[in-house]
């Protein structure tokens, strides 16, 4: 047998893994872990910078006024020293301002939390009410205000309330009424106020609230209808008991907006919470003392006091609001 049939007998090499154009297969578990670590990625990248950003901007000041709240620290000296519960005491017993700015914040609070309660739920429900195209057009006009300029917002109101040439006492006027002073007298300034931070915010929570109606199921509407409910018991027996969660967001939420009413008197009144003292409320005070002042450990003792005052409201909100278990029987 000649040399070439020798050879041509000899079976051929297989061809190597790594040879060149052919990839190695990946293993199910590899691949597996490989999109794992992908996601982990991912989703680190994306976190990561949230939380450098809430830690510097969130988490640290907090600490820093917690921090300062213990010390005589002022804008006007670099240096400070710890006082201990001076700045606290100081601040129940030497403040003859606090008492007051006190008073005026829990009013502005029982104005706006329950009057902004009662017309979201109530908007939310109306705009539940109507046809699709009439209702993406009423939550876009309630919804506006929301993110406008609180400043320009302010402005507008501050026409609207004029003695003299505001429109409102020009239909008070029309209508046989007399002028109101509105924002220039005292026992009107804080409740002028805040109306403007009700007509700011409500319109934002009805859209929270209309999506939780939305997602009521018709079935329970339907079954209603079938037992002769009307309009009123539907809206108390199944809207409102179905969105009650909801309805305590928007509670407490509302309540840290009354507690922390500042733009509109700070606009207005040019931070001097007139006439008299009718509309100086602890945010204006905090900000008078720690910007205007200067006093920033006297400042970030009044900030712990509110966020103090607005946690435990909302933490008695939310036992008040809370569902009972019903109780076995034995």
């Amino acid at each position: 047998m000649s040399e070439a049939k020798l050879l041509a007998k000899e079976p051929t090499a297989s061809k190597s893994p790594a040879s060149k154009g052919q990839r190695r297969k990946v293993p199910f578990k590899e691949l597996i872990h490989q999109r794992q670590f992908k996601r982990r990625a991912f989703v680190a990248s994306i976190l990561i910078p949230l939380l450098v950003w809430f830690f510097i901007f969130m988490f640290l000041p907090i600490v820093m006024v917690v921090i300062y709240s213990f010390t005589n620290a002022h804008m006007a000296y670099p240096d400070y020293k710890f006082v201990g519960l001076h700045q606290y005491i100081k601040m129940f017993t030497a403040d003859p301002i606090l008492p007051i700015a006190l008073r005026n914040t829990v009013m502005a609070v029982l104005y706006i939390v329950p009057t902004t309660v009662i017309l979201s739920v109530l908007l939310a429900n109306g705009l539940n009410a109507m046809t699709s195209k009439w209702q993406k057009f009423y939550t876009f006009v309630y919804f506006l205000p929301s993110v406008l300029s609180a400043v320009a917002i302010s402005l507008v109101w501050k026409w609207l309330y004029h003695q003299n040439y505001g429109l409102i006492n020009a239909m008070l006027g029309a209508l046989g009424l007399p002028a109101q002073g509105f924002i220039n007298s005292a026992s009107q300034a804080l409740i002028c106020y805040a109306v403007i931070q009700i007509w700011s915010i409500f319109g934002y929570y009805a859209v929270i609230l209309l999506a939780a109606i939305q997602g009521i199921d018709p079935s329970l509407y339907e079954a209603a209808d079938i037992d002769g409910a009307n309009g009123m018991e539907k809206f108390f027996k199944i809207t409102v008991p179905l969105i009650k969660q909801n309805i305590l967001f928007v509670c407490i939420m509302a309540t840290i907006n009354g507690f922390m009413i500042f733009t509109p008197i700070q606009v207005l009144t040019e931070g001097k919470g007139t006439p008299g003292t009718s509309t100086m409320v602890l945010m204006m005070h905090i900000m008078k003392r720690g910007i205007n002042n200067s006093d920033i450990g006297y400042a970030s003792a009044m900030s712990l006091l509110l966020m103090s005052i607005i946690l435990v409201v909302s933490v008695i909100q939310s036992l008040l609001t809370r569902e009972r278990k019903p109780k076995k029987r034995s």
